[in-house]
């Protein structure tokens, strides 16, 4: 008699497969593949930031750069070990540096102020000893202030110093926040220490109104680009429709990110993209000679990754306004959303640091 083979669904073989590859094959499975790329100052080389997460969304690390395929507009690059830079939580080499510029305008307010500054407070305390940090403040009557320089971030006085700073008031009217942007993105130019190799940005907590700068929207996104510094930005509760167009827009044209205070359901998604583009991006550098200021594309593949991971950039002098990118959907938690969006900073680094 035959003896009777049962048919297995095709899915069930499939997930089989995919349980067995990660068993065995742990390298081979990826669960998300993010890049970042960073195209100016364009006589500078074009930096590209790739960030890797697991199944369970916690960073992949290992890599080398033979597990990193990449093409411009369909050519492929050839990279050279000394072109490929491992992330900071792997590099004790590379740290991060960052510039938090708070708004202090009327408009931000009440809770969403206190949950601006608790929000910083927290972010600061999840950074990793060797990281550095600044605080500048902004509104109309007060003008943007350098309330304190680059500091050490220490886990003893200096990070303490910092913290007491981000949780003082700084009260006027009016808002510049572009003015106080540029003044942010010059801490970079002459900072008063020797700052890490490593990531450096500049991180806008705002709602995106500015109703008394001298400066515009486009000479910001110029100022950032010729001085090759990333705006990342996060909107707080107040933040209208126009608001979170042009924080979206700052962000995008800078080669930073854009993040609105999130709800519930985009919380994960929010604070894991922010650490993951400072902290745990493997960075890959190649020279250009593009400066048309057109769109082309930069496309990733990841050893094990079953499809390539693309990301659109410009690259000229002269600012050239493209089209903004729609905003990110479901903003809008509120205070409490931009707190915990930092919580989850701060859980992350400790995870990093149990890792290390």
């Amino acid at each position: 008699m035959a003896a009777v083979v049962a048919q297995r669904p095709w899915w069930l073989a499939a997930a089989v497969l995919t349980a067995l590859a990660a068993v065995f094959f742990p390298g081979l499975v990826r669960a998300e593949v993010d890049v970042r790329v960073e195209s100016r100052p364009i006589n500078d080389p074009i930096e590209v930031y790739v960030t890797v997460t697991d199944a369970n969304g916690q960073p992949v690390g290992g890599l080398s750069v033979s597990d990193f395929t990449v093409t411009l507009d369909g050519s492929p690059i050839t990279f050279q070990p000394s072109d490929f830079s491992l992330p900071p939580s792997e590099n004790p080499d590379r740290r991060v540096s960052v510039v938090f510029a708070m708004d202090f305008s009327p408009s931000v307010a009440g809770s969403a102020r206190i949950a601006m500054q608790e929000a910083v407070a927290a972010f600061i305390e999840s950074m990793t000893p060797g990281d550095y940090a600044a605080i500048v403040k902004f509104n109309g009557s007060q003008g943007a202030s350098v309330e304190q320089p680059f500091t050490l971030i220490d886990g003893g006085a200096g990070s303490s110093m910092l913290v007491s700073v981000a949780m003082t008031d700084y009260p006027g009217s009016s808002t510049n926040l572009f003015d106080a942007t540029i003044v942010s993105i010059e801490q970079f130019s002459a900072p008063s220490v020797t700052l890490p190799d490593g990531p450096r940005a500049v991180i806008v907590i705002s709602d995106g109104r500015d109703n008394f700068s001298a400066a515009t929207l486009n000479t910001v996104i110029d100022k950032a680009g010729s001085d090759g510094i990333p705006v990342f930005t996060i909107a707080v509760s107040t933040a209208t429709t126009s608001g979170q167009q042009v924080l979206n827009s700052l962000a995008a044209r800078t080669g930073g990110e854009y993040i609105p205070a999130p709800n519930d359901a985009a919380l994960a998604d929010a604070y894991a993209t922010m650490a993951s583009l400072l902290d745990n991006g493997y960075l890959l550098t190649f020279q250009s000679s593009i400066s048309d200021c057109n769109q082309h594309e930069v496309e990733v593949q990841v050893t094990g990754q079953a499809t390539p991971t693309s990301v659109r950039f410009t690259r000229c002098d002269a600012v050239t306004p493209p089209p903004p990118p729609p905003p990110n959907p479901g903003g809008g938690g509120g205070a409490l959303g931009l707190l915990e969006l930092f919580a989850g900073l701060a859980v992350l680094a400790a995870r990093r640091r149990r890792r290390a």
